[in-house]
Order: structure tokens, then C-alpha cells, then sequence
């Protein structure tokens, strides 16, 4: 259950405000602690904090975490759509078409990337502020946080990509793609600080010694890389890892 409910509730702690870097998330009207989770957004998704030699981004849980789990994204959640209509350069409002259905928010501080086609545009990626409800077969209104460069062309195909940050569950043998480990507890629908970056507390899967490299392992552990799959999401820094306890890593993330 999330320990803040409200937007009115102040700072609502001191814990974990190291602004040493000085690129701290500035939350209206209070800071986040990163020991605290809320039932309502303070902060947009992926907002950065940096706590001592730590790093986290801000975070939704789509399912129980433990403290010390590794937490996956959604299946990824990449919908092909077409321009409804020719959207002029310098607007911040881009018209597209949905085959299905979509609720409203589903595609909120996610992204909007021009894909393929014969435009100047294709490669140009814009970050999406609001997405509202799409009936099936229908046209709507994605609201953009920047203008658009270039005027969209309707022959071109779009993509919308959900932020990864929004739909978080604990990992399962490493089926989706890995994006930090949560520091506490949550549950459903909390908002929390999920640890991207630096020394970290983590679940073991398998006995790993010091300097190992890690994976994803499953119901939220990591286990060994293997060497000839390359890419790792850290290493161990304790003399040895035991399995299904917790213990010292240097998380590799999302610096």
C-alpha cells in the first residue's frame, strides 16, 4: 500500500535528498523520499534522481515488487499508427489513426517516433504529454510536449511507444526488457523510485562471486551472464553472492 495519498501532503520526507550532482527531480508541492511510495504521481515517469552515487527514475508499479526485486517493463507496447491528417510544422498537436481501441493516458510521456516512409521527417522522435481516448477505427489527438519540425506526412508510417516506466511488474526469467530494481516494497499502482544505477541490494538467483556480470534470472532475481550472449546489467562487488539471498551489486542500468 502506498505511504503518500495525496497531492497536498507536503514534504513528505528528508530521506534520500542527496543533491550532490545537482540535477535533483523537483517535485511540486514535495520531494519523494526514495524509502516512500504514492498512489499518486509526483513526479512524470522517468524523471531522474540522483542519491549520492545512486541513480533512480520515477516509476509505476503494474504488480507487486519486492524491495530488492528486479522489475521488468510491459511486453513492449509499440502500436504502428497513420497521420489523420497533414499536422503543420510548429504545432504541438499530431492527428493520428487507431485501428483498435486505446484508453486515455495509455500513451502518456511515451513517445512518438515517424518510422518508415519518404519524408524528411522519418528519424525524428517527439515525447508525448497527453494521449486521450481512441474508439476503434478512429482519429484523435496526441497533444506533444515539443512543435513539430517538419510537417507530417500521411504516406508515412508513425509509431507509439508507451513509456517504459509506466507498467512495471517483478521480472520473470528475464522476458521483457529490465529496467532497475525497486528499493521498497510496492504494489499495484504505486509511484515509487526505482534504482537504475550504482551500488545496489539485489536477490540472487545463483551463487555469483565478486566482479561476476549478471542477467535478469526469475520471480525477480538476477543469475550469471553468459560470455558469449555479451551485454550485463552490472557486476558483483561482495565476495560472494548466496542463492536466493540478497546481496551487493553494482547495478549498470540507465546511468
Amino acid at each position: 500500500m502506498a505511504d503518500i495519498t495525496g497531492y497536498n501532503q507536503g514534504q513528505v520526507s528528508d530521506e534520500g535528498l542527496v543533491n550532490w550532482r545537482g540535477d535533483q527531480a523537483t517535485v511540486t508541492p514535495g520531494g519523494q523520499s526514495i524509502y516512500d511510495s504514492s498512489s499518486v504521481a509526483l513526479a512524470q515517469l522517468g524523471s531522474r534522481k540522483v542519491v549520492g552515487d545512486r541513480v533512480f527514475r520515477y516509476a509505476k508499479a503494474n504488480g507487486p515488487i519486492g524491495a530488492g526485486d528486479l522489475a521488468q517493463g510491459a511486453t513492449p507496447s509499440l502500436i504502428n499508427v497513420t497521420a489523420g491528417s497533414a499536422n503543420a510544422s510548429g504545432d504541438k498537436v499530431f492527428s493520428f489513426y487507431f485501428a483498435t481501441s486505446n484508453g486515455a493516458g495509455t500513451y502518456d510521456e511515451g513517445y512518438l517516433i515517424a518510422q518508415s516512409g519518404t519524408a524528411a521527417n522519418l528519424g525524428y522522435m517527439y515525447r508525448v504529454k497527453t494521449q486521450p481516448i481512441v474508439a476503434t477505427t478512429s482519429k484523435a489527438n496526441l497533444t506533444l510536449y515539443d512543435p513539430l519540425k517538419l510537417v507530417a506526412n500521411v504516406t508515412d508510417k508513425y509509431s507509439l511507444f508507451a513509456n517504459p516506466y509506466g507498467r512495471l511488474t517483478e521480472n520473470t526469467a528475464g522476458t521483457a526488457a529490465a529496467m532497475g530494481v525497486a528499493p521498497i516494497a510496492v504494489t499495484t499502482g504505486d509511484y515509487f523510485w526505482l534504482q537504475t544505477f550504482g551500488p545496489c541490494n539485489v536477490k540472487a538467483g545463483l551463487a555469483l562471486v565478486v566482479g561476476n556480470g549478471f542477467v535478469a534470472g526469475a520471480t525477480g532475481e538476477v543469475t550469471a551472464a553468459v560470455a558469449t550472449t555479451g551485454g550485463t546489467l552490472g557486476f558483483v562487488v561482495q565476495p560472494v553472492l548466496t542463492v536466493s539471498e540478497y546481496g551487493m551489486v553494482w547495478l549498470e542500468i540507465a546511468p
